[in-house]
């Protein structure tokens, strides 16, 4: 799967915590050397609670699901990100994440951004802009259904 695909579905996504930023196509051209793809089979783990890899996930295809212990606390479509949190933070993962059907992902380790954003600052501003409002809308969300007091 081409770089392509993935842009297109995060700009089709609709999603309340869709990643708001876009970026010229110039600016995702900088942006891709600097990610990896991952294909994923069901039940595979692209995240597992505990770990400390500092690796944001963007899905370009299929779907994931978010567990906290045995329960399923989301679901994350083609065009969302995963991981945003343990990216910024370097903090444990605070839940797993596995996909649910045959999917697609890319994903941008903390040390390869600090490199892009070393020789391309629009992009890391603008990527850490939109990452910034997913983190907002997700926090509200779990605030929202008791998962933070």
């Amino acid at each position: 799967m081409r770089l392509d695909a993935l842009v297109a579905a995060l700009e089709a996504s609709t999603a309340e915590d869709a990643l708001p930023c876009r970026m010229t196509a110039n600016e995702w051209r900088e942006l891709s050397p600097y990610l990896t793809q991952h294909f994923l089979q069901p039940g595979d783990r692209l995240l597992e609670i505990g770990d400390v890899d500092r690796q944001l996930f963007f899905l370009a295809d299929g779907e994931l699901e978010v567990w906290i212990g045995d329960k399923g606390i989301a679901t994350i479509a083609p065009g969302l990100v995963v991981g945003e949190g343990g990216f910024f933070s370097g903090a444990p993962r605070s839940a797993s994440v596995r996909a649910t059907q045959s999917s697609v992902a890319w994903s941008l380790s903390w040390d390869r951004f600090e490199r892009m954003g070393n020789r391309h600052p629009k992009v890391a501003l603008e990527l850490s802009k939109g990452l910034a409002s997913v983190l907002a809308v997700r926090m509200r969300a779990a605030i929202l259904v008791g998962y933070f007091a």
